[in-house]
């Protein structure tokens, strides 16, 4: 054990003496926060505590993604118990699905906002609490004594309230697993967060399933039952089970997140740059034990020498305390988006909020377009015949309204409730999470090895290929024993969604963005993606009969979608890591001893050549896109020259490379203008990769970036 402490000590140690090494000022002079910070969490590596913020970000998650599965599961449940005579517009279905969506919506940019103002930790469970607390109401509601009360009045109610809840997840569960992260592991880190969404997709409808089993087998309801009378307190039971049990790890969930701290990062947002480090050195140090006491002086001394302090103009746009007291609510608002829209300007960092805006948008088009949690739209794709005609009534909604609307698939028209619910989690199953999970574990493994936004954009292509062939195949299957193309197509398709777009839209806003607006900017790339839902579901509303080739049209009306996604990504989205090849010395991280030695074998070294280093946080935030070309015009006229210049002697190409990048810093100069009319100091230096990053930069700045601390640490 002595050996051990030895080793975290020695460990510490060197994190002192790298900040004092790259102390480039001097010690009367300022650190820069979030770099400083970066260097503490980046020692440790993929350590135990940002386990521990896995597991607490991911439990949270795969609630959210449970919750929001196991409401669909259940929705013939619903209309089988509580029968409903309108159609069209005026369906209780639609109302509720709308108003889930709308406070998702809310949800996400208003805990996005609250966690950049107050803090990660002062909200972080907050919106678990209103889960549970929702999830418990949705499931006590009825009808009241002799429908005194509006049952669907309440679900809709409930179901508005969990909304803002689960939307609230989204933002929040990302950032901490960001800034929690090192460097070397943040989009392994943020892509096993996400993986919760296929995991809690597959328990909502495999549950869905057991709990239909072993209730129905309790209380004797058999598969073929008809009588209403006595079906319907049996249904009424499962899906309120199924509901219900959500509130379980949401509560264990809402536990567990009292254990993590505030992060680093915040902190040193808000000037408290010596509380961020003395945390961040005493959670990875693993044992409790905080500095030594040569170390903590030395940190101490520079708490009181001010070296930690912020500098005033770096932080004059966060008003303190005492000065927001006496500022009116409307002047604080107007100096906050004043302050939101410099920040947007410099440096065209408005690309990358409006680029991961609209390709959220665009992708939740096509995501829940497909409908594949509706009932009626997976029966359509599994339809293989012309359906057949019934008149036998089963519920209240057929005797009273001539219809039953949770009777979701044509090919059955007898099918009982008890059916239905079993069909739906089954094909659920086979059509949805037979694509999903395996898409997502993928891009777990493969996330470090591939670049982000250019992989992103190479699946939005992708996507436009497969919506061309299903839509266009959809013509000749619809209604024939060929549909199994159709559901192939279609699990294919889920696993392109979370290989690319669906994972990369859940990462980039929590790594684009500077701390001081990465809650915000992440709710408002969410809400974007939620608008999405609501645009197309309000398009199918409008006239997309799913059973008749309409439904054809539409999957064809999905891939210009697909391609528009894919030009946004490659024209305003930059990189998040340095191209493949890019040296630097070795990090502690993963495959690092517990003395913070390195250990390599042949194939680690490999392994390593292969992956794409993450860009820290801070320079992502600093410098974005790090010398990527972004802009529609920019990038169209670099195709048109690239064109022009294909077919010269790959020899004479390489040879004048020098040439090219100083042609590139004259012909590209007045395109590097800010957008306030300002041009950047910062020089272009373009490089020939095959990762997507056609350009790197040479900061000129105290930390040039082949020498950053955030991911070289010096060796002693």
């Amino acid at each position: 054990m002595g050996g051990y402490f030895s080793s975290l000590r020695a460990k510490e140690r060197r994190i002192v003496e790298d900040i004092e090494e790259y102390d480039p000022h001097g010690p009367d002079r300022v650190v820069q926060p979030a770099r400083a910070v970066q260097l503490v969490i980046d020692e440790s590596g993929l350590d135990g505590f940002q386990w521990k913020v896995w597991l607490v970000a991911a439990s949270g998650f795969f609630t959210t993604s449970y919750s929001i599965f196991a409401v669909n599961v259940v929705s013939p449940a619903l209309s089988y118990v509580y029968p409903e005579c309108r159609s069209g517009w005026s369906t209780n279905s639609l109302a509720l699905t709308l108003t889930t969506l709308i406070g998702t919506m809310v949800g996400m940019v208003l805990f996005g906002h609250l966690a950049d103002r107050y803090g990660r930790k002062a909200i972080y469970g907050f919106e678990l609490g209103i889960v549970v607390v929702a999830t418990v109401g949705m499931t006590t509601a009825s009808s009241g004594h002799r429908n005194s009360m509006n049952v669907y009045g309440w679900i809709g109610f409930w179901r508005a309230l969990l909304g803002i809840g689960l939307g609230a997840e989204y933002p929040l569960s990302a950032i901490i697993a960001a800034e929690w992260s090192s460097t070397k592991s943040r989009g392994k880190m943020i892509a096993a967060v996400f993986l919760m969404q296929s995991i809690g997709q597959l328990a909502a409808y495999a549950l869905g399933l057991v709990i239909l089993y072993g209730v129905g087998s309790a209380l004797g309801l058999s598969r073929g039952e008809t009588d209403y009378e006595v079906a319907s307190p049996v249904i009424d039971v499962v899906w309120r089970v199924t509901i219900g049990i959500g509130a379980i790890p949401a509560l264990i969930s809402l536990i567990l997140r009292r254990i993590i701290p505030e992060t680093p990062y915040y902190l040193a947002e808000k000037g408290k740059v010596a509380d961020a480090m003395e945390a961040a050195v005493h959670l990875y140090a693993r044992d409790g034990n905080v500095l030594p006491t040569d170390q903590g002086s030395t940190i101490a001394s520079r708490r009181s020498s001010g070296i930690f302090e912020p500098a005033a103009s770096q932080y004059s746009g966060a008003p303190q305390p005492e000065s927001r007291g006496r500022e009116s609510w409307i002047m604080a608002v107007a100096k906050y988006v004043g302050e939101v829209k410099r920040h947007l300007a410099e440096k065209g960092r408005w690309r990358a909020l409006v680029g991961v805006m609209a390709t959220w948008w665009i992708l939740d088009l096509a995501f829940y377009g497909l409908g594949l949690d509706n009932p009626n739209t997976i029966s359509t794709i599994w339809l293989s015949k012309p359906p057949p005609q019934s008149d036998i009534s089963t519920s209240p909604g057929e005797l009273e309204c001539r219809n039953a609307t949770w009777r979701a698939d044509p090919a059955r028209p007898d099918i009982t409730i008890y059916e239905m619910l079993e069909q739906d989690s089954i094909r659920s199953l086979l059509t949805i999470s037979t694509g999903a999970l395996p898409g997502s574990l993928i891009i777990l493994f493969a996330i470090d090895y591939l670049p982000r936004t250019t992989w992103m954009g190479w699946m939005f292509v992708v996507l436009a290929g497969l919506f061309a062939i299903n839509g266009g195949t959809f013509f000749v299957t619809f209604q024939t024993d060929k549909h199994a193309l159709t559901v192939t197509l279609y699990v294919l398709a889920q696993v392109i969604f979370n290989l690319g777009p669906n994972t990369m839209t859940f990462i980039l806003p929590a790594e684009l963005f500077a701390t001081k607006y990465r809650g915000t900017f992440y709710g408002l790339a969410a809400a974007s993606g939620k608008l999405g839902a609501v645009t197309i579901l309000l398009f199918m509303k409008l006239g997309i009969n799913e059973y008749n080739h309409e439904f054809a049209g539409m999957l064809l009306g999905f891939c210009p979608a697909m391609l528009l996604g894919a030009f946004i990504t490659w024209v305003w989205i930059p990189e998040v890591q340095y191209p493949r090849g890019h040296e630097g010395k070795p990090v502690t991280g993963d495959d690092a001893s517990d003395a913070g030695v390195p250990i390599e074998s042949e194939m680690a070294t490999f392994r390593r050549r292969l992956k794409l280093p993450n860009i820290p946080l801070a320079d992502i935030a600093e410098n974005p896109g790090q010398g990527q070309i972004l802009g529609m015009r920019r990038n169209i006229a670099r195709l048109f020259r690239g064109k022009r210049t294909q077919g010269g002697d790959a020899d004479e190409r390489k040879n004048s490379a020098e040439e090219g990048a100083r042609m590139f810093g004259s012909d590209e100069q007045r395109d590097s203008v800010d957008d306030d009319g300002r041009r950047g100091d910062s020089r272009l230096e373009e490089v020939d990769v095959s990762d997507g990053l056609e350009a790197r930069e040479t900061h000129r700045g105290p930390y040039p970036i082949r020498h950053h601390p955030s991911y070289e640490l010096s060796e002693r």
